[in-house]
């Protein structure tokens, strides 16, 4: 899992720096969302974080949510700020986020903001529509022809 995770990150990494010209161009701000997730995001996480870094590209943040078990108290404390970012890494699969945060999140990337969807993310939200359109393609997660273009 962990090398399949650095494949992936290094795969992100060409992506976001393919065409960088510039002598020491500044670092762009990353935000990495985890918390929950059918697979081990504790190990996952510093290695996205690890590879972004190391680039020399970027710099990274890092956002947990609180558990599948939290209160809404812990929820209502939960704020993202995507704006301060280029670029959101997901790397969450869980339960659904805030109205506040969905719409926050909504308009950051209706807004130009990037996302990046990591293996196990795109099985989250089947039912928050803008999602499944800024994934494009989703899997598993009580998803169907109803949810938008997924795979089985």
């Amino acid at each position: 899992m962990l090398r399949s995770m650095k494949s992936l990150a290094s795969v992100f990494l060409c992506l976001l720096t393919a065409g960088a010209l510039a002598a020491d161009p500044p670092k762009l701000p990353v935000l990495i969302i985890d918390g929950q997730n059918n697979h081990d995001w504790k190990s996952t996480t510093p290695v996205l974080k690890d590879a972004l870094e190391k680039s020399g590209r970027f710099t990274v943040d890092v956002t947990t949510t609180p558990s599948d078990k939290a209160t809404p108290e812990q929820w209502a404390a939960w704020r993202p700020d995507f704006a301060k970012y280029k670029a959101v890494v997901s790397n969450y699969n869980g339960v659904l986020w805030p109205m506040q945060v969905k719409i926050a999140f909504d308009d950051y990337v209706s807004g130009g903001g990037g996302f990046v969807c990591v293996h196990a993310a795109n099985n989250a939200f089947p039912d928050w529509p803008q999602y499944n359109r800024m994934i494009g393609l989703g899997g598993w997660g009580g998803r169907n022809e109803a949810s938008g273009p997924y795979v089985y």
